[in-house]
């Protein structure tokens, strides 16, 4: 059912967070952090890479992914176009 013209499509706003959980959840930050760099040393690669990667995005932040927008295909041109795949 499409919106009419002025009307929201989120009338009751963005959902509230539960600051409750969060709360829980921050009281073991220390524990998490510590079992993050527990498995650093794990002998599975995967695991060493996933409590890297963990640790390197709460210190850091994610990186930024750059976007080339360079090239001579136009907007519509790439909209229109099928995909293939």
């Amino acid at each position: 059912m499409p919106f009419k013209r002025g009307q929201s499509g989120n009338p009751s706003g963005r959902p509230k967070e539960f600051a409750h959980i969060k709360a829980l959840a921050r009281e073991h930050t220390e524990a998490a952090i510590a079992a993050l760099v527990a498995g650093l040393d794990d002998p599975n690669g995967r695991t060493r890479i996933a409590a890297a990667e963990a640790l390197l995005d709460r210190g850091y932040g994610k990186p930024t992914q750059g976007i080339d927008v360079s090239g001579s295909i136009g907007l519509a041109q790439l909209l229109s176009e099928p995909r293939k795949g």
